[in-house]
């Protein structure tokens, strides 16, 4: 069995007076898709802020590919290749969405947005490089009609889109998806589901943070977070039969 991508040991935080995480210890596995999932106020976003560097934990170790990153800045993290989306989508909204879409890839070239736009011979061929694979990721996620559009006008549906599209430019080896279906259609979940299991199987590592138990059920291993702390870990059957997880918050 291949070690994990990411690991959590021991992971505490508060606000003030508040343990929101408590000894939170669990590992996700390399490939395949795996869950978190509780209440509001269980603790989900702040540990996806942990995982990615937004927050530093009062205690305990983040490990990616067994490497400690506990105190890694959020672009060490994504050049390491963790990524991220965000509950509210975050956007740029006065670009278009095509700008938006690429921008998952000028931040990993070399001269990065303005070289390319202002620069020599060398950086026009990556603007049009990063131009092209930015159209066929907008192509894949039912975007390329929207190219033109500054994101900001869009529906809150397909902002979303937007950002996951932008994530997978990014080149990510672990993915983590914050609520990714909220504001949109049955339709576009549907869809939704369907790219998470291609991104999958193109080797990417998953952790889906989800209301939606339907989308939940695409996950291999589900975590179950109540009140800061781990409860229980398995299949989404295993987690929904489980006593003490129904009794917390799936409805008994």
């Amino acid at each position: 069995m291949s070690a994990p991508i990411l690991e959590l040991n021991s992971v505490a935080h508060a606000f003030g007076g508040l343990n929101v995480l408590r000894d939170v210890s669990f590992a996700v596995p390399r490939g395949g898709i795996a869950g978190l999932i509780g209440p509001n106020g269980s603790g989900k976003t702040t540990l996806f802020n942990i995982a990615s560097g937004y927050l530093v934990p009062n205690a305990g170790e983040i490990r990616l590919e067994g490497r400690a990153i506990t105190r890694d800045s959020v672009p060490a993290r994504s050049r390491a290749g963790l990524i991220r989306t965000f509950q509210t989508p975050k956007i740029f909204g006065h670009m278009t969405v095509a700008e938006n879409v690429a921008m998952g890839l000028y931040m990993k070239t070399r001269s990065g947005f303005a070289a390319t736009m202002f620069r020599g011979p060398a950086e026009r061929r990556e603007y049009r490089r990063i131009e092209a694979e930015a159209e066929a990721m907008m192509d894949r996620f039912g975007l390329l009609p929207l190219s033109k559009t500054r994101a900001g006008e869009l529906p809150a549906g397909q902002q979303r889109l937007v950002e996951i599209a932008r994530a997978r430019m990014a080149g990510p080896k672990l993915l983590l998806l914050d609520e990714p279906s909220s504001g949109l259609s049955h339709d576009e979940v549907q869809r939704l589901r369907r790219w998470i299991e291609e991104l999958a199987a193109e080797g990417i590592t998953i952790l889906l943070v989800s209301h939606d138990m339907g989308l939940m059920n695409v996950c291999q291993r589900v975590h179950a977070l109540y009140f800061g702390k781990i409860i229980a870990i398995g299949t989404m059957a295993d987690i929904q039969a489980d006593p003490a997880v129904r009794d917390a918050y799936l409805g008994g």
